[in-house]
């Protein structure tokens, strides 16, 4: 390193090393302030008031945060088990070698199609041949050519259970289901 450059680096770490001093007597300075103020029956309780309008603002506005906690407590006492059979049309499969591979709904080497249950998640699989009579009598939500991932299913149903939420199951699954006419 030439000399020039070495001073030119020593002045700049000295430089650093008073800026890094000063701000630790000022920290220590204003640290005490602080202490002195937080002692202050005033300051308590404004700092008090403070945390309580802050948590009070929180639990107001975040809509979201309610229905979430909520939709997972009643998931977790297992209330969610009994649905409207309302069922997203997941595909048609066939089996090769263990393997299960996804084919066009109308491919005659598909042996099952899967649904997913909307409010559940539950998957049933439903043999090719018995496909119509499990649409005829189920409410059938078809994707058209959209593969159901989980971002999809979830906005579905979340949707889903807001409007049943706000205006009751029977608009919901209507609503659910004029959204998506789509043939199979």
């Amino acid at each position: 390193m030439k000399e020039e450059l070495l001073k030119e680096f020593r002045n700049d770490y000295v430089e650093r090393l008073k800026k890094k001093q000063s701000n630790a007597k000022d920290l220590k300075i204003l640290m005490k302030r602080k202490e002195i103020l937080e002692n202050s029956p005033i300051v308590r309780d404004y700092i008090q008031l403070n945390s309580q309008i802050e948590l009070l603002i929180n639990e107001s506005f975040d809509k979201d945060d309610i229905y979430l906690t909520t939709l997972m407590d009643f998931e977790d006492k297992g209330l969610m088990s009994e649905t409207n059979e309302i069922y997203v049309y997941n595909g048609t499969f066939y089996t090769e070698d263990h393997i299960v591979k996804r084919v066009g709904r109308d491919n005659p080497v598909g042996e099952f199609d899967k649904y997913i249950d909307l409010e559940s998640m539950d998957e049933l699989e439903i043999p090719v041949e018995d496909r119509l009579a499990f649409e005829a009598s189920h409410k059938v939500v078809p994707l058209g050519n959209m593969e159901p991932t989980k971002f999809l299913l979830y906005k579905l149903r979340n949707q889903f259970i807001e409007d049943a939420l706000y205006e009751g199951q029977e608009v919901a699954c209507n609503k659910v289901l004029s959204r998506n006419k789509k043939n199979l």
